[in-house]
């Protein structure tokens, strides 16, 4: 079977491979994912901001340290599969879609780091709550260790700056696409 497509039909064919069919459908599933990534890199946003707030004040413990790294790998840990899962439903932005898994791949290796810095486990004794760590965070003095954590949350700062400038990047996408009825 043999079709004939037109110059203007055969350019309408190339813009809908690996896009949307519908307007309506590429808002509300561009406008979830981004949504969600968006919520999600904020919240670690404001998690290193007030981490690095009270490192840059010293008024932290060591003990306090090292809960924080622990909690905040948590952290890293629910955002890397979240983020890959969304991530696979970037569909027709290939460059925010590379940055994601960059942003990935960086926040696994600062969860790595800090796994090997505090192995901390809750445990209770005689009632009361104890902290019990066996990382390599408890050999190093309070000083070395808010500068390691320091200097791996600074690299984990340059991929937020690439991606507040890329959400600003995916907004007017979506708003010319949306707006301008063309069809990606």
């Amino acid at each position: 079977m043999k079709i004939k497509l037109t110059e203007t039909q055969l350019q309408n064919v190339l813009k809908e491979v690996g896009g949307y069919d519908s307007l309506d459908i590429m808002g509300m599933h561009g406008g979830s994912v981004q949504g969600e990534i968006t919520r999600i890199v904020s919240q670690t946003v404001d998690f290193m901001g007030t981490f690095t707030t009270r490192l840059r004040e010293g008024s932290l413990s060591k003990e306090e340290l090292m809960a924080g790294i622990f909690n905040f790998s948590e952290k890293i840990q629910s955002d890397i599969i979240r983020l890959s899962e969304l991530s696979r439903e970037i569909y027709i932005d290939d460059d925010f879609k590379t940055l994601m898994f960059s942003y990935i791949r960086a926040l696994k290796k600062v969860l790595k780091y800090f796994k090997l810095l505090s192995n901390i486990n809750p445990r209770m004794v005689g009632g009361q709550p104890q902290m019990f760590s066996g990382g390599l965070g408890m050999d190093m003095s309070e000083t070395e260790l808010s500068l390691e954590v320091a200097t791996k949350l600074a690299g984990i700062g340059e991929y937020l700056e690439d991606l507040g400038e890329m959400f600003n990047t995916m907004m007017g996408r979506y708003g010319d696409r949306l707006q301008g009825g063309e069809r990606y």
